[in-house]
């Protein structure tokens, strides 16, 4: 929305761009929301440079930040407590998990109101920091906050299970009024009509919308970078990227200007944005996700599916957000979603049996990676857990191939075309895909192929999860597989990221959690490089992942591992979590 007091001489400075823009005021409605450049015949670098100086004159000045002050700063997750912009109060309420607010919100300790603006004034910081939005209406949140205390002060009860929580929006989800830009410059007035049906879930829950958050162009990308809204960095270390598809939610979550986002994946999207910034997450089996409304690249997918979980702080707020978007009613008025109700289950009174992916035959992961899954299977043996090693029963290269061969089965041309309409590149990280994959357009029976093949892998891997019985000392199968949710514990921006360890699971539709390993750290003396590999020359992705380590690189980045369940067991997958996530904190 842009400010009355915006006028034709306001200049703002970018700071991932490291340059000044001029902004020209607009002529519309004084309420208008949305500003239309698609009939402007305006070039695509006009275009991006006035959308991304929009974004960030929205935000007020009394949460700006002096750009001088941090534009050399790589780890800025400290500048929210040291910048002054924040009460001790606000920052006391910005620490809170989702369970803690609405638990202070039905004591009326805290006002719904109060924790807006808190989360609002710490988004404005992250935005300033990492480029993380891609429209900001606070005031509309503000009312919406207004309502339920209100409500709440009139009828003594919470409007539901979020009532005032404040929840990011990525870009692809559809929120009336608002754009669905993808990424894309021509996209940019792309207004939604409806509300998704997961913005649907969660505002009939009581949570309040203030912003939308960044993705790449196109969605397919691990990186958060586009031509309309720049670069999302990562907040640890603002010379590697924030991981995509869901970048700009795990970013902002990681600084805390969010407690909790649902995000999207279709190849990683949710679990890789959330290993590299530390965060908790899971993408849930994708048949119980209602996603009417939710936005993507390849809508005619239905070998492949997207799925919707949360990234967040903690298990208990994983759990309450996805049994939330399972369990709502209008999951049985979705056709996209199978309306499985949310199990509740009982006290885990056995030991658990873990299997342990280290390495899928593709692309060698890092010292720290494999240390921490090393970590992980000491931590669970010790407390008397079994743990047994995992195979993959086919080739993981070509898996990935008809993978990709999956997610652009009519080729690569509906993403050209929408480039084209604006004259805008393609970023470098799709590019390296278009041309590592071939992608091209395939025949009805090559897509067929294709299907038949997925249904045999997953036919092979639930014979081998179902064999591992075999293997263990209860004579049960495992409870669950543990692997690297990446290589590496983050990428330098435009770098080429192998998605195998994530895409996998989204080609066998199984769920997935990710999990922080508390008091973890990359040691340069621990995790020295491994100078006797000698990298796999099948594939183009392995050599460079290899010469990119160096652990002084890393050494700030937070470390987490994948924890991946049977399909529909989302409850389960979560519970041997819990058990990890214990473990890991124990004294």
């Amino acid at each position: 929305m842009c400010p009355r007091w915006l006028t034709s001489r306001t200049r703002i400075h970018l700071p991932w761009r490291n340059s000044w823009v001029a902004l020209p005021v607009s002529r519309g409605d004084k309420n208008q929301k949305v500003f239309s450049f698609a009939k402007s015949r305006m070039s695509w670098e006009t275009i991006s440079k006035e959308a991304q100086a929009r974004v960030l004159e929205s935000i007020p000045e009394r949460w700006r930040l002096d750009p001088q002050k941090y534009g050399s700063l790589k780890d800025v997750t400290s500048v929210p407590y040291t910048s002054g912009i924040l009460t001790p109060e606000q920052l006391r309420i910005t620490e809170l998990t989702v369970v803690e607010i609405v638990k202070h919100l039905e004591s009326r300790e805290l006002k719904a109101v109060q924790i807006l603006e808190a989360f609002a004034a710490r988004t404005a910081i992250a935005h300033q920091l990492v480029n993380c939005l891609t429209d900001w209406f606070y005031e509309d949140g503000l009312q919406q906050a207004k309502d339920l205390d209100m409500a709440l002060d009139k009828g003594g009860k919470l409007q539901g299970p979020l009532h005032g929580v404040p929840i990011a929006l990525k870009d692809s989800h559809e929120l009336k009024g608002h754009a669905v830009t993808m990424g894309y410059v021509s996209r940019r007035d792309n207004i939604a009509k409806d509300d998704s049906n997961i913005v649907k879930t969660l505002r009939a829950a009581g949570a309040v919308f203030f912003c939308k958050t960044t993705m790449p162009q196109s969605g397919m990308a691990l990186e958060t970078v586009s031509n309309l809204w720049g670069r999302t960095v990562n907040p640890f270390n603002r010379e590697l990227g924030a991981g995509g598809s869901s970048g700009g939610d795990a970013t902002l979550v990681a600084l805390r200007g969010s407690p909790i986002a649902p995000s999207t994946d279709m190849g990683g999207s949710i679990r890789v944005p959330a290993a590299f910034n530390g965060l908790y997450a899971i993408r849930p089996t994708s048949d119980r996700i209602p996603k009417g409304g939710m936005t993507n690249t390849n809508t005619g997918n239905l070998t492949i599916k997207l799925s919707c979980g949360p990234v967040c702080h903690s298990l208990d707020d994983l759990e309450l957000f996805t049994r939330i978007i399972n369990a709502h009613a209008l999951n049985q008025y979705d056709s996209t979603a199978v309306p499985v109700p949310w199990r509740k289950l009982d006290a885990l009174d056995r030991q658990l049996t873990i299997g342990v992916l280290k390495w899928d035959g593709v692309v060698m992961p890092h010292p720290p990676v494999l240390r921490a899954l090393e970590h992980t299977e000491h931590t669970l043996e010790k407390a008397g857990h079994e743990v047994i090693t995992f195979d993959i029963p086919f080739d993981c290269w070509d898996i990935k191939k008809t993978t990709f061969d999956i997610y652009y089965q009519s080729g690569s041309a509906g993403t050209m075309s929408t480039l084209a309409a604006s004259g805008e590149p393609t970023i470098p990280a799709f590019a390296d895909l278009l041309k590592v994959f071939n992608t091209q357009e395939h025949s009805a029976a090559e897509a067929l192929r294709f299907n038949l093949k997925t249904r045999s892998l997953k036919e092979q891997f639930a014979d081998v999860w179902n064999n591992t019985a075999n293997r263990t000392s209860s004579g049960r199968a495992i409870d669950a597989l543990i692997l690297p949710p990446a290589p590496a514990l983050g990428y330098p921006h435009d770098f080429n990221i192998y998605w195998g360890y994530t895409s996998l699971f989204n080609l066998l539709d199984y769920p997935s959690v990710i999990l922080p390993v508390a008091n973890f750290k990359v040691d340069p003396q621990l995790d020295p490089v491994d100078a006797n590999y000698r990298p796999v020359e099948t594939n183009p992705y392995d050599k460079p992942n290899h010469e990119l380590y160096d652990p002084n690189l890393f050494v700030n980045q937070p470390s987490t591992i994948q924890i991946v369940g049977r399909p529909f067991e989302d409850e389960e997958t979560i519970q041997v979590a819990s058990v990890i996530d214990a473990l890991f904190k124990a004294p």
